[in-house]
């Protein structure tokens, strides 16, 4: 771990894997849509250029397993030999970004699902453990909860609060069985657990206490899987009302696992979400409102106390003009220093994605991709007359490279 008062820096690459097609729709590869497959040495030789020493990157569990149990890593291969050759970037391996391998039926609902991602983590572990120490077991359970369980968008397509329960439930017994394998293959790994952090605002003041149920809600997939949940907790009659029973709880009781590193995936435009009369008559999905680094920092703290572990903000950035992405990063850079002076022990601050996107509507809205692209990056993609996506560097990359400059040069914050 880093002294307390300094941070790393790092990045990531959009890593979103969701190849099924059975309904039309078309598949949702970020390496293959910003052509990240074709570029990863040229993406990731930029990537070391920024002076990012660590890199949140996925692999893409549906093309590494496209049988039950047959593995294909020929391509993994090549780009783990390019973190051995180069430890100066250090990968967190993002083993699972929502997205199932196609012939895995009723995706993240089958009832094998926990055994079969534990699996699939073991087996990675096993070829890559020389070369890999620090894993995400599983991305923004909420986020995946949410789009495959509530609104229904991705496959298995559930939808309602029940859904989101149920697709929850899920994850976290995925989550716990992948920590249990990859503890059992690399002992000493360190486990950076990632969640949308959420923090929920009344619209009136008739929707206080439900926003404040919420605010206990975010924090379901931490709760259940370090087996917190029992009699008298906050989310107990929530869970035994939504089919997460007591045996389930007992379950999460005898196999908890502690988080190593407490991932914070903070937007100050999704962030923030507003609890209304549709969210509690209706049970909408809370809409998002305009959030602050302030909010960012509240979020942060909370999460300090509650768990006592070391933070990481594993995701953060700005959609917009770079202007706007530079104004962001100076935020960020000012609230983490605020943070470290606060007492909070902040492993870590993460600009993601690195490069442009393609947006998640995508996937469903039939727009070519150049309609589809979102505005996240450092470096910004432009595309060619031939479509290739040409990677151009932007004044939030010269921004993030100066702060990295600074870091590893001893002042301030620097890399450890």
């Amino acid at each position: 771990m880093p002294n307390r008062n300094r941070w790393i820096w790092a990045v990531g690459i959009e890593d979103t894997f969701i190849g099924q097609t059975a309904r039309g729709e078309r598949p949702l590869d970020e390496y293959e849509l910003i052509q990240h497959y074709r570029f990863w040495r040229e993406d990731l030789d930029r990537v070391r250029d920024s002076g990012a020493a660590m890199i949140r990157y996925g692999i893409p569990w549906y093309r590494v397993e496209p049988e039950d149990g047959v593995y294909d890593w020929s391509w993994t291969d090549q780009v783990m030999a390019y973190f051995e050759s180069h430890p100066e970037l250090r990968p967190i391996v993002d083993l699972m970004h929502y997205g199932t391998p196609l012939w895995l039926k009723n995706e993240f609902m089958n009832a094998r699902y926990p055994e079969l991602v534990a699996r699939y983590a073991a087996a990675f572990a096993a070829r890559y453990a020389h070369i890999v120490p620090f894993y995400t077991p599983l991305n923004e359970p909420w986020i995946n909860a949410e789009w495959c369980g509530w609104s229904g968008v991705w496959p298995p397509y559930l939808q309602g609060r029940l859904g989101f329960a149920l697709m929850m439930n899920q994850l976290c017994k995925g989550i716990v069985r992948t920590v249990q394998a990859l503890k059992r293959a690399q002992p000493e790994s360190v486990m950076v657990h990632v969640e949308a952090s959420k923090k929920f605002v009344p619209s009136a003041p008739a929707c206080e206490k439900e926003a404040a149920f919420w605010n206990e809600l975010r924090y379901v997939m931490w709760e259940l899987v370090q087996g917190r949940i029992s009699a008298g907790h906050p989310l107990y009659e929530w869970a035994l009302n939504h089919h997460i029973h007591e045996s389930d709880l007992e379950w999460y009781r005898d196999n908890r696992i502690e988080p190593d590193i407490i991932g914070v995936n903070y937007y100050p435009q999704f962030s923030v979400n507003s609890i209304d009369e549709s969210v509690i008559l209706k049970e909408q999905i809370p809409a998002p409102v305009p959030g602050t680094a302030e909010d960012m920092k509240h979020i942060v703290h909370d999460l300090y106390r509650r768990y006592g572990k070391p933070i990481m903000i594993t995701e953060t950035s700005y959609n917009g003009t770079v202007a706007e992405r530079v104004d962001w990063l100076n935020e960020v850079i000012q609230a983490s220093e605020e943070l470290v002076r606060e007492g909070v022990e902040l492993y870590g601050v993460t600009w993601f994605p690195f490069f442009d996107m393609a947006d998640w509507p995508y996937r469903t809205n039939g727009l070519p991709r150049r309609d589809n692209m979102a505005t996240f990056g450092l470096y910004t993609l432009e595309e060619q007359e031939d479509g290739t996506l040409l990677r151009v560097k932007n004044a939030a990359a010269e921004r993030f490279e100066a702060a990295a400059r600074q870091s590893s040069s001893g002042e301030g914050t620097r890399t450890s």
